[in-house]
């Protein structure tokens, strides 16, 4: 499959037991996830993609990138991110959509169409995908899809505070998929907080994991008031933080 075809798009419909917003509830709790895999995705298949999509601000951003590394992911992620929106907002032209960066180098949706301004927005890039996660800015949630490499595995796993360690000795995972759902949560908490990895990794520091029905549910000592999902995969690991009163069923993201 190439282009358009390898697209996944996912609606999440999530519940909660009190809502305590001005917010209408089927907008709050909805939110919408696009997965592109990089490796069905052509060079003339991607131009096309960004040029039906991307606003003419990020197209001027792209091409002041100097590095190529650097443009490939700004594209697909934004690309990404363009999609998710698009469905998330039905009838919305992505074009009249441009995502900036915030002080913190988070993406923050500038729009001029009715109800978009109240949408959050997350990115997260992998060697293999680009994904977005569209949601109400007052229901934060963030998302990361990764695959460390050993290099990267090695410092994660020196850098486990004895509270993780004895968390993951009780799933009894290798050492690689241990490395890589704290990476992945770590991730995501990250991006919902708005921190970036730019704070002492204790400070996420899981007070509970748990494997259910294949995926993985942490809680957190410092951040009782979220919880991460993390789903395994052969090619990556996609994990999304919410709210830690919002139920969301995992079977409603395929994921392997």
């Amino acid at each position: 499959m190439e282009g358009q075809k390898a697209i996944r798009i996912h609606s999440l419909v999530m519940q909660r037991d009190r809502i305590d917003t001005a917010f209408a509830e089927d907008e709050l709790l909805r939110a919408t996830l696009a997965v592109i895999p990089l490796d069905h995705l052509s060079e003339d298949r991607l131009g096309e993609l960004m040029a039906a999509n991307l606003h003419a601000d990020e197209l001027s951003r792209l091409q002041a990138l100097e590095h190529s590394k650097r443009r490939q992911s700004f594209a697909t992620g934004r690309l990404a991110a363009k999609l998710a929106i698009g469905a998330h907002h039905k009838g919305l032209d992505p074009r009249d959509v441009s995502i900036a960066s915030g002080v913190f180098e988070q993406p923050v949706i500038a729009a001029t169409s009715p109800g978009v301004g109240e949408t959050g927005i997350s990115i997260s890039h992998s060697a293999r995908y680009a994904a977005a996660l569209a949601f109400h800015r007052a229901h934060p949630m963030g998302l990361d899809i990764d695959q460390p490499t050993r290099a990267e595995i090695e410092p994660v796993l020196s850098e486990l505070t004895p509270e993780e360690r004895r968390l993951l000795d009780d799933l009894e995972l290798e050492e690689a998929a241990a490395a890589t759902l704290i990476w992945v949560a770590r991730e995501s908490l990250a991006k919902t907080l708005t921190t970036g990895m730019m704070t002492p990794l204790s400070i996420y520091t899981p007070s509970s994991i748990e494997r259910q029905e294949g995926v993985f549910v942490l809680r957190y000592r410092n951040f009782a008031q979220y919880r991460t999902l993390v789903w395994p995969g052969a090619q990556g690991w996609l994990g999304v933080t919410l709210p830690g009163r919002t139920q969301l069923d995992p079977s409603s993201v395929p994921w392997s």
